[in-house]
């Protein structure tokens, strides 16, 4: 694209001599972890110049590129919070360049902001929100306006490395607390055994077993006020319903807990288990909750992922799904199938009769426990359909992964 002046007919109100645009460059360029990459992608380096100019920001990298192959390169090498794009480009154009962008996963969620004194129809307009952009910005263009748009987008950006740091952090607390469980389970085992031995004192044996389950279950009670503490530390910036729903998560953590010191670490009874998580639905139970499923003995493991689950089900359910309307209903059902030879374990929940359902449009926590950590935790396949009908959940594994074995 030639333009008269690197002035004229791009940005209202920037003059910009040769040397200022030097320097202009030379400030965006610094080697540092904490700058936030922006790409700016235009073929006429005199309006790169001025764009770095209206942006200038100590936090921002500005990454300059000539081309749609230059472009391409940047974006394997940096990861960018945003991308600046002029639609008139040699080669490819700036629609076909954001069609390739969004084709690769690790580039698919950047906001690209389209910059264009040429194609200003409405059908420009359109198939450039068609190729993914945010935002379509005509020349000459406010620098005011700019500057503000990149720093909204800069932000839902520093906002998500946040929430994806928490996740992550979240993660590792979960697997911490697994390993944690099974030295405890392993222990119990052990304790179980020496009281085994010990068959000629059955009295104080038992009150021995008695209070090492009780300082079992006040360690694992620490533990559970450990994964709050950091949850709380971790999301410090982030809003109170997210710490709100992280709290109810803890609770049902604590029902799993419960019903797993009542049955002595080695296992938890299935239909105690979901009834447990439902307990506020009691009067539903039998009339528009459904629970149906042999009696099956869940390892200790096991039962904390499942009732997680259920918790999870639940309160969507009633905030969102089935349980929010007088006529909806929720089906839950387990059971055990052969094939080729092994058992596996199926776990359905099923809504019915609740208000049209569509898939969220971000994935939140509440979807990770239910799909990713769960597979994760019993080594299945779990299924989320978002059916016209209402939500319907489905887990499958080998049942050795989930049943107690005596």
């Amino acid at each position: 694209m030639n333009l008269p002046s690197a002035t004229s007919g791009y940005v209202e109100g920037v003059t910009l001599t040769d040397s200022d645009a030097a320097v202009r460059a030379a400030s965006t360029s610094p080697e540092s972890s904490d700058l936030i990459n922006i790409l700016i992608v235009d073929d006429e380096p005199r309006n790169l110049t001025v764009l770095e100019s209206v942006l200038d920001a100590p936090r921002y990298r500005l990454v300059r590129a000539e081309s749609a192959e230059q472009a391409l390169l940047a974006l394997l090498a940096d990861e960018f919070a945003v991308l600046i794009l002029d639609v008139r480009l040699p080669g490819l154009t700036g629609f076909e360049l954001a069609q390739m962008i969004r084709e690769r996963k690790k580039n698919a969620e950047i906001p690209i902001i389209f910059l264009t004194a040429y194609f200003n129809e409405d059908q420009h307009v359109i198939e450039g929100y068609d190729s993914g952009a945010v935002d379509y910005l005509h020349k000459p263009i406010n620098p005011a306006i700019l500057r503000s748009k990149v720093a909204v987008l800069v932000e839902l950006y520093l906002k998500q490395r946040e929430l994806e740091s928490a996740n992550r952090a979240l993660m590792a607390e979960v697997a911490e607390r697994r390993l944690a469980q099974q030295q405890l389970y392993e222990l119990n085992n052990t304790l179980e055994q020496r009281v085994l031995e010990r068959t000629e004192a059955h009295k104080r044996s038992e009150e021995q077993v008695r209070l090492l389950m009780n300082e079992v279950n006040h360690r694992s009670k620490n533990i559970l006020s450990v994964v709050m503490a950091v949850a709380q530390q971790t999301v410090a910036s982030n809003s109170s319903d997210f710490l709100l729903r992280f709290s109810s998560r803890i609770q049902a953590l604590a029902v799993n807990h419960d019903l797993l010191v009542d049955g002595q670490w080695k296992c938890v009874d299935a239909s105690d288990l979901v009834r447990g998580q439902l307990a506020h639905f009691a009067e539903l139970i039998g009339q528009r909750i459904t629970v149906e499923g042999p009696r099956l003995r869940l390892a200790p493991l096991a039962a904390q992922s499942v009732g997680m689950v259920v918790h999870e089900l639940s309160t969507n359910a009633v905030k969102h799904g089935a349980l929010s309307v007088e006529n909806g209903r929720v089906e839950i059902s387990w059971r055990l199938d052969e094939d080729d030879g092994s058992e596996n374990f199926t776990m359905s929940w099923i809504e019915k009769g609740g208000p049209p359902v569509a898939p969220p449009i971000h994935r939140g926590f509440g979807t990770t426990v239910i799909t990713k950590m769960t597979e994760m935790s019993l080594g299945g396949k779990v299924e989320l359909s978002y059916a016209s009908s209402g939500l319907i959940w489905r887990l499958t594994c080998p049942a050795k992964n989930i049943l107690e074995m005596a």
